[in-house]
């Protein structure tokens, strides 16, 4: 066989592709001898017991193994001069350099940081997760933070395994129930769980509203009002077990929020955090734009005081004319006296005894509704100055929130500064202290409540798709400023503009949330710790009804 392939060759090639054929052959011969294989067994630093399942890989490779129920490997490598990565849940990677062995031992060093995650559990005590017997699950200050919301409460909404966060509707700092669980009474206020800082419950008052009464305004719950920057965690017990040392006030289970500290830090440090959110109106309802403001009488409309006085003016419905184009008296329309213009409006009841309504183009406003809202934005900056040394620590926080709501002329302001710090008086004395004072500021908040002066009562129950919403921004009747509205409607409803910008809902609060505990250490396995605490708040309320409003003529 080699002699006839010896006189074939010698018949289809040269002699010096005879030699550049036999080169390349003999160099991957040399090529594929190099790869050879490596064996091994990983096993615990701990206790020296085998590994079963540990990953290993050819580093820049997609060429791994892991190893048996011994702990036992065995992998092909190209080179002596490969190195091999070992990775394991709850040890540390490493990397190991072959060095041109064939046979080698790994010992993997345990991660002390996986293995042993601390929780803060009922009275600010610390414990590994692993050791609990009861459910609990935390969310991290970076999670309070980031894309946050003005009520912190908001931000375990999707992150903690059986809690309900329901949010307001009001817009800006509005309220959240929380519920861990389900339900567990009818009246909804008994539902809440109970809120604790550093171990100590601070006080939630529900100033919300259910919407079904007149005048309701959601002032926010009181533990919306702290700081997220303030924080480091936000811990969730869950059922009996996890908050029994709480008692009946923590029959609905508790969220614990956990203050930052200075420690960890070198020396004295700077924090900075900034954050902007804009918001606008995710949806709204598809409003039907055929017909316009009318009883469904079948006849024409025209405005003439907006009482009823004229064709179909008084109704709130619109299930008048359709739109084919024709020309209305409407609220909007100008008038004239004697042929010349006028400086009043349809809607103007002090017009001028004789003064006539010009027809205008009966058509829908299709935007209208949707072009009252506004782009929300909320501006929120925190600069916090940490030190810590072999002794002690502290942390001293400024957070500034700028908040306008989509809903036009509703804001938030707070203001909060903070300061904790603990000290070690002894090996076994110490002492730590945190206190917060809360400014928060609004001028105006939406009201929730049934009637006019919810304006999303307004446009989804009863504004006509004829109503000009543009119009309606210059709310005061000419000469009457302060005194008279001007609407399309002065039977039942309010101007919207008016009632966002004169029938305001203030709220100034003050609030001081703080604890101090001291701590002594008899034995690692028993302590006695003394903690006293304070929450206290001063809340004002200014809610102003204008002159001429629906249900205040006289303010």
């Amino acid at each position: 066989m080699l002699k006839f392939l010896q006189k074939s060759l010698h018949k289809q090639f040269a002699i010096p592709r005879i030699v550049t054929f036999l080169f390349v052959l003999m160099t991957c011969s040399a090529a594929m001898a190099q790869e050879f294989q490596v064996s091994g067994k990983v096993i615990s630093g701990e206790d020296q017991s085998p590994l079963p399942g540990v990953n290993i890989l050819v580093k820049g490779t997609t060429s791994g193994t892991i190893s048996d129920a011994d702990g036992a490997f065995t992998i092909t490598v190209a080179s002596g001069n490969d190195i091999l990565v070992f990775s394991f849940v709850g040890f540390t990677s490493q990397e190991v350099p072959i060095g041109g062995r064939t046979s080698f031992d790994v010992t993997l060093a345990s991660d002390a940081k996986q293995l042993s995650e601390i929780v803060v559990t009922a009275l600010g005590v610390e414990k590994e997760k692993k050791t609990l017997g009861y459910a609990i699950q935390s969310v991290g200050a970076e999670s309070l933070t980031t894309a946050r919301e003005t009520n912190i409460v908001n931000q375990l909404a999707g992150k903690v395994a059986g809690v309900t966060v329901t949010g307001s509707n009001s817009g800006v700092g509005g309220s959240s129930r929380v519920t861990i669980r389900g339900e567990r009474s009818l009246i909804l206020s008994k539902n809440t769980p109970l809120y604790v800082i550093d171990g100590v419950p601070i006080t939630d008052d529900i100033n919300a509203a259910n919407g079904r009464g007149n005048l309701e305004v959601d002032f926010g719950i009181g533990a919306g009002f702290v700081n997220a920057d303030d924080f480091e965690s936000m811990t969730v017990l869950k059922g009996a077990a996890a908050s029994a040392l709480y008692g009946s006030r923590a029959a609905n289970g508790v969220i614990l929020l956990k203050t930052k500290t200075g420690k960890g830090s070198k020396g004295i440090g700077v924090e900075i955090n900034s954050n902007t959110t804009f918001e606008s109106a995710l949806r709204l309802p598809d409003y039907q734009n055929v017909y316009g403001q009318g009883n469904g009488n079948g006849g024409d409309f025209a405005f003439v005081n907006g009482g009823g006085a004229g064709l179909t003016d008084g109704t709130d419905e619109s299930w008048g004319p359709a739109f084919n184009g024709q020309l209305y008296p409407q609220f909007n329309s100008p008038r004239t006296l004697n042929g010349s213009p006028i400086d009043f409006r349809g809607g103007d009841l002090n017009a001028p005894i004789g003064s006539v309504i010009t027809p205008t183009l009966w058509k829908n406003d299709r935007d209208g509704v949707k072009n009252f809202f506004q782009t929300g934005k909320t501006f929120t900056n925190n600069v916090a100055v940490v030190g810590s040394n072999q002794n002690g620590d502290f942390r001293l926080s400024y957070t500034n929130l700028d908040q306008t709501g989509i809903v036009p002329n509703t804001d938030l302001r707070r203001n909060t500064i903070s300061f904790g710090g603990g000290y070690n008086l002894s090996k076994k004395f110490s002492a730590r202290a945190f206190v917060s004072y809360i400014k928060s500021e609004s001028d105006n908040r939406p009201s929730i409540s049934y009637g006019t002066e919810n304006i999303m009562y307004l446009f989804n129950c009863w504004l006509p798709r004829s109503v000009d919403m543009e119009s309606l921004r210059n709310y005061w009747m000419p000469g009457l400023e302060g005194r008279r509205q001007s609407g399309w409607n002065y039977n039942y409803h309010d101007n919207p503009y008016f009632t966002m910008y004169e029938n305001t809902n203030g709220q100034n609060v003050d609030r001081i949330i703080g604890n101090i505990s001291l701590k002594y250490e008899f034995t690692p396995w028993l302590n006695l710790q003394l903690r006293t605490a304070l929450d206290y708040g001063n809340e004002r309320r200014q809610l102003k009804r204008a002159f001429s409003s629906q249900r205040f003529p006289f303010g």
